[in-house]
């Protein structure tokens, strides 16, 4: 669905004077005390948002809010012919960044995508976001010196436990409320409890970087327990009362049945301290914990459980600033999905992705803002989907976005948040378009990795000699393969050697890169992968020969093609994981193989 957005004047508006831009099938002018946010965040157009910044390349903000194939000159736009092996195959980067749903799905019915690759794909940091060190976090003193910083909150919702933590000869530590004994941090620790996932870890870095600059940190569990199956009173409880005066929204039989399986967070009285909240499905309960915060900071950062901070002496500022928020023009700034393709059938799940969320308080905003999360609460649409998914997301984009135009920011993934390769907050989502370049198996190692590269930092002085600090971006540790001859065409699906010679047992993200190790080594004649085995094991074979094939769901097997080896070089890069192993024998972690 198309939705109208406030546009600044460029060569995707018609101009109807001074100042006006076209919204939707009217125009509107920006607010006069508001500062036009750049075209590339909100542009329905990636290649005209590309111009707008092209025109300014002076802007010191470009390289934090442009993805890099977007700051180099675009070339021929024009697409070859996607039916056709050499058009597929000839398509530049930003040729392939452009390509939309439709156009992606007819690659694939033509198994051209392996022709594609991963071109269409953000594969890394495009973008680069280091303001300078504020002065509270060790940084240089400037004329801003003595002026009260903003008031900032951080903010993430979970029900799992806390992980107390200290880091020795500093007073970063936990809270007293996450408990005891607090788990000493150095840059050599490692995870021996089952208990210390993905949530922890991103818990501890998020953690850090707030008492590193002075924000306030809160951690919410507005759901301690969920429970199973919808019932009528949570229906009746939820539905904003005019809607469920429509015969389309009664509680039925039907609906009874549809919604047993789901999990609802009971909900929350006028009594409670983030209350009152109907009773929804658990990523609905965030914004009671959001609406809170609201009320009382200038600024929130809403930051999934699954989201860390990459560098942590970069401040949050300079991007409230460029964004809107700062001086309260704007009130929320996200980013699109990633990959935007990723819901292209789908236009449930909205323009943006909720994960991360940069908001504006009442003391800046005004009641206004207040009001607009009541109706983010309270949506008009599809009632299922109060307890089932898009969930709230889609309400961000239907209520919010839609509802106030001109006071939100829409950023390109990653730039600088969201997305498994966000510059300043990364999100390590549970999907993936492709695993050769991103494998959320592999979250649990990478931010171990993360955290060490954390407890490095802190210690860093900052001093203009000093060696400069390294991302702490471990996802992007990467291989090359040689893929030729690795065809989707030519795989024997649902197949096993029979007797085979085994040359090495590997780990491999997917069946290409199994494929191209076995491209590396001249005495392997062929390769076997099971590609649902859990990604710590040694689900990929490489043979020096075999006697035959048998049946077996969920393997793909290949016979080396010696006689492709002659043709166009196909390159591949595939990511270098982390091996971890809890327990009584944990393994050093950053073993990378």
């Amino acid at each position: 669905k198309h939705i109208p957005r406030a546009l600044p004047c460029g060569s995707a508006c018609r101009h109807d004077g001074p100042g006006w831009a076209t919204v939707g099938t009217s125009c509107r002018r920006p607010p006069s005390n508001s500062n036009p946010a750049p075209m590339s965040l909100v542009s329905d157009s990636w290649h005209s948002a590309a111009e707008w910044y092209l025109d300014t390349p002076k802007d010191r903000y470009t390289a934090a809010l442009t993805p890099e194939f977007l700051r180099q000159p675009l070339g021929n736009l024009s697409l070859p012919s996607l039916t056709d092996p050499e058009g597929v195959a000839a398509l530049t980067v930003a040729q392939s960044r452009s390509l939309r749903g439709p156009q992606i799905d007819a690659i694939i019915k033509k198994k051209l995508n392996d022709m594609l690759g991963t071109k269409w794909l953000m594969q890394a940091q495009e973008c680069w976001y280091r303001p300078p060190r504020p002065t509270q976090a060790g940084g240089p003193s400037s004329s801003s010196a003595g002026v009260r910083p903003p008031d900032i909150a951080l903010l993430m919702v979970d029900n799992r436990p806390a992980f107390p933590y200290e880091v020795p000869g500093t007073t970063l530590r936990s809270p007293d409320g996450w408990g005891s004994p607090r788990t000493p941090l150095t840059t050599s620790w490692r995870p021996t409890e089952s208990t210390t996932g993905v949530f922890q870890l991103a818990l501890a870095i998020n953690h850090i970087y707030a008492q590193l600059h002075g924000y306030r940190f809160y951690l919410e569990n507005p759901c301690p327990h969920v429970r199973i199956g919808v019932t009528k009173e949570d229906w009746e409880s939820s539905i904003p009362p005019k809607q469920l005066r429509l015969p389309k929204s009664e509680w039925r039989d039907e609906m009874r049945r549809y919604t047993s399986k789901d999990a609802v967070c009971p909900g929350l009285s006028a009594s409670h301290r983030l209350g009152p909240f109907p009773p929804r499905g658990p990523p609905w309960i965030k914004i009671s914990a959001i609406r809170y915060l609201l009320r009382r900071h200038e600024f929130v950062v809403y930051l999934d459980s699954d989201c860390f901070i990459t560098e942590v002496w970069q401040p949050i500022t300079p991007l409230l600033q460029k964004t809107g928020l700062l001086n309260g023009t704007r009130w929320i700034a996200a980013a699109e999905e990633f990959p935007p393709q990723k819901l292209r059938r789908d236009f449930r799940a909205g323009i943006a992705n909720s994960g991360v969320l940069l908001l504006a308080g009442a003391p800046i905003a005004g009641a206004e803002v207040l009001e607009a999360v009541e109706r983010w609460i309270w949506p008009d649409g599809n009632p299922t989907w109060m307890f089932k998914w898009p969930f709230e997301q889609n309400a961000l984009t239907q209520v919010v976005f839609r509802g106030y135009a001109d006071r939100y920011t829409l950023l390109k993934p990653g730039c600088p948040i969201n997305s498994p390769f966000g510059a300043l907050i990364r999100h390590f989502v549970g999907g993936s378009p492709h695993r050769a370049i991103y494998h959320p198996d592999h979250r649990l190692p990478w931010l171990v990795d993360a955290l060490r590269c954390t407890l490095h930092a802190t210690a860093h002085s900052g001093a203009p000699e000093a060696s400069p600090l390294k991302r702490c971006t471990p996802n992007e540790l990467s291989i090359e393969l040689d893929v030729t001859g690795c065809d989707e065409s030519e795989l024997l699906k649902h197949t096993t050697p029979v007797a085979p010679r085994v040359l090495s047992r590997m780990r491999a993200a997917d069946w290409e890169g199994c494929c191209g190790f076995c491209n590396q080594e001249p005495r392997c004649v062929g390769w076997t992968y099971a590609w649902r085995w859990p990604y710590v094991s040694l689900n990929c074979m490489l043979m020096e020969g075999f006697t035959g094939l048998k049946k077996m769901q969920d393997r793909v097997t290949q016979v080396r093609r010696v006689d492709a080896l002659q043709k166009r070089a196909w390159m591949y890069e595939v990511p270098a994981p982390l091996l971890v192993s809890l327990g009584e024998t944990a393994k050093e972690v950053g073993t990378r193989t």
